[in-house]
C-alpha cells in the first residue's frame, strides 16, 4: 500500500514540478519581451515552442540527481541544492543543443531569467509540497513502518535519530535482539520467529504491513546476525544492514570493484560536486574579501611596520587536507624572536611576546585577515577545521582519540568549533568534537550559516589573544 502512495506522491511531485518549470518559462519570456525594451516578440514565440524541450532535460535531471527518491531519507537544504544544482545542468544541456540548431537565437537575458525564476518557482512548490506530506505524517499518515534486530552502537544512533528528526514518516513497530533498549524508547520487543517468512506483523490485535527491516550487531554478536539473516531471506520486505565498524567518526561510504562491495571507514559523504562547490564559495569569497578590505589591509600593513621591527606578514608551517603542509600567513603580531627561546608554544592570555598591536590585531582576530589568500590559492578553505602547526600534530594525535581525522577535510579560516567559542587556550577535545561534527554533517548551508556566524559573533572572542 505504502509503494502506491508513494508512486502516487512521486507522480504529484513530477506534475508540479512540470508546472513550476513550465511557468518560470513562460514568465521569463513575458518579462523579456513584454515588460523590458528592446525584445523581438517573433523571437520569444519561438522559445515558448521549445517549453517542452527545457522541461523534458530539466525533468530528466531531477530524476537522475534523486529528487524522486522519498525525501524522508534527506534533509529540505540538500533538496534546495538539488534542485539549483539540476536545473543549472537542465539549462546547460537546453543552451548545448540550441546552439547547434539556431546559435544566432539565444537570449542570454532570457536565460538569467529563466535561470532565477525557475529556481524560486521549483524551490517554493518543493517546500510546500514536503510541508503538507510532513504534516501528514504528523497526523500519522503515510507512514514507513520498519522492525529493528540488533542493539549494536549504529542501532542505538539510528532509533536517536527517527525519535529526534521529526517529520521521517519512520514508525518502528518492532525490535529483535534488542538488549533492553527497546523498553527506553516504548518499542514493542519482538521474537526472531515473528519474522519468520511473513512481511506482515500483528501488534494489539491489529496487523501492519512491514516496509523494512533494520539489522545491525555488534561485531562480536555476528553470528546472531547470521542467523537473523537467514530467518529473513525470504522476506519481500527491503532489508538493511547498518554496520558496526569500530573506529569510525564521520562515517563510511560503500564503494563498488567490479561488483564487489567495499566499505570505506572514515569517508566524508562530501563528494567531488560537494567539493567544487565549496572551492567556488572560496573563490568567490575570498576574492570579494581581499577586494573589500584592501584598504583595510593597507592600513594594518602601515601600523604593524610603524609599531615594531620586523615583516608585515608572518608564514607559519601548517597541516591541512590529507596531512599536506602550507604555509599559513598573518598579520605579524608577536616579536620577530617570540619563539626563539620557547620554541613552538601555545599563546597564552598577556603574552608578552606580543607586539605594541599585536594585542588588538589577536583579539580582534584581524591579524587572521591575510589568510583569504590562501583561501583564494586553495591552501585552505573559508570554512574547516583550523589547521595546526606540525609539531603539535605529532604531540596530539596519540593523545587525543580522533584528532587526525579532522585533516578529512581541508582546513578553514573559520569553523563550527571556532563560531561556537572553542578557540585559543580552550579544551582541544570539544574543538575536535565540533570539527568532527562538522566533516560528518557538511553542507553548503551549514557553511554560509558558519560564516554568518564568524561575522556576527565571531572575530571578537575573550579568547581570542
Amino acid at each position: 500500500m505504502l509503494k502506491k502512495h508513494e508512486r502516487t506522491f512521486n507522480f504529484m511531485q513530477q506534475l508540479s514540478d512540470s508546472a513550476a518549470v513550465s511557468s518560470a518559462w513562460l514568465i521569463s519570456f513575458y518579462i523579456r519581451f513584454s515588460l523590458m525594451s528592446g525584445g523581438n516578440p517573433g523571437l520569444g514565440l519561438y522559445y515558448v515552442r521549445l517549453t517542452p524541450l527545457i522541461l523534458i532535460l530539466t525533468l530528466f535531471f531531477f530524476y537522475k540527481n534523486g529528487l524522486y527518491i522519498s525525501n524522508r531519507y534527506y534533509s529540505w537544504h540538500r533538496e534546495i541544492m538539488s534542485v539549483v544544482f539540476s536545473t543549472l545542468q537542465g539549462q546547460f544541456a537546453f543552451i548545448i543543443l540550441f546552439f547547434f540548431a539556431a546559435p544566432g537565437a539565444l537570449s542570454r537575458i532570457t536565460l538569467m531569467i529563466y535561470f532565477i525564476v525557475s529556481i524560486i518557482s521549483t524551490i517554493t512548490v518543493r517546500l510546500i509540497s514536503r510541508n503538507i506530506i510532513k504534516g501528514m505524517r504528523a497526523r500519522g499518515k503515510n507512514l514507513r513502518h520498519i522492525i529493528l534486530a540488533g542493539s549494536s552502537k549504529a542501532m542505538a544512533e539510528y532509533v536517536e535519530a527517527v525519535h529526534n528528526i521529526k517529520g521521517t514518516g519512520l514508525c518502528i513497530v518492532g525490535w529483535v535482539n534488542s538488549s533492553g533498549l527497546a523498553s527506553k524508547y516504548n518499542i514493542p520487543e519482538m521474537d526472531i520467529n515473528d519474522l519468520y517468512d511473513s512481511d506482515k506483523i500483528t501488534i494489539d490485535s491489529r496487523t501492519i504491513e512491514v516496509d523494512a527491516v533494520i539489522i545491525s550487531y555488534a561485531q562480536e554478536y555476528q553470528d546472531k546476525q547470521k542467523k537473523i539473516l537467514k530467518t529473513v531471506r525470504n522476506l519481500l520486505t527491503p532489508i538493511f544492514i547498518l554496520p558496526d565498524i569500530a573506529y569510525t567518526f564521520i562515517g563510511n561510504r560503500i564503494e563498488d570493484f567490479e561488483g564487489i562491495p567495499m566499505v570505506k571507514v572514515n569517508a566524508p559523504h562530501m563528494g567531488n560536486l560537494g567539493a567544487f562547490i565549496k572551492r567556488v564559495l572560496d573563490l568567490i569569497g575570498s576574492t570579494i574579501g581581499l577586494i573589500i578590505l584592501s584598504p583595510l589591509l593597507v592600513i594594518i600593513s602601515i601600523a604593524v611596520k610603524l609599531t615594531s621591527k620586523g615583516p608585515v606578514f608572518y608564514g607559519q608551517e601548517r597541516m591541512s587536507l590529507d596531512g599536506e603542509k602550507f604555509i599559513m600567513w598573518k598579520f605579524r603580531s608577536m616579536k620577530i624572536d617570540a619563539e626563539e627561546k620557547s620554541g613552538a608554544v601555545w599563546t597564552v592570555e598577556n603574552d608578552d611576546r606580543r607586539t605594541p598591536i599585536g594585542t588588538f590585531l589577536r583579539s580582534t582576530s584581524i591579524d587572521e585577515l591575510p589568510q583569504l589568500w590562501n583561501v583564494f590559492i586553495g591552501n585552505m578553505s573559508l570554512v574547516g577545521p583550523r589547521p595546526e602547526r606540525p609539531v603539535f600534530v605529532e604531540k596530539f594525535k596519540d593523545e587525543i582519540p580522533a584528532y587526525m581525522v579532522r585533516h578529512k577535510m581541508k582546513a578553514g579560516i573559520t569553523g563550527w568549533a571556532q563560531a561556537n567559542g572553542w578557540r585559543g587556550n580552550t579544551s582541544l577535545e570539544k574543538r575536535i568534537e565540533f570539527d568532527i561534527y562538522y566533516i560528518k554533517n557538511w553542507s553548503l548551508m551549514f557553511d554560509v550559516k558558519i560564516i554568518f556566524l564568524t561575522v556576527l559573533k565571531g572575530f571578537v572572542n575573550k579568547n581570542a589573544y
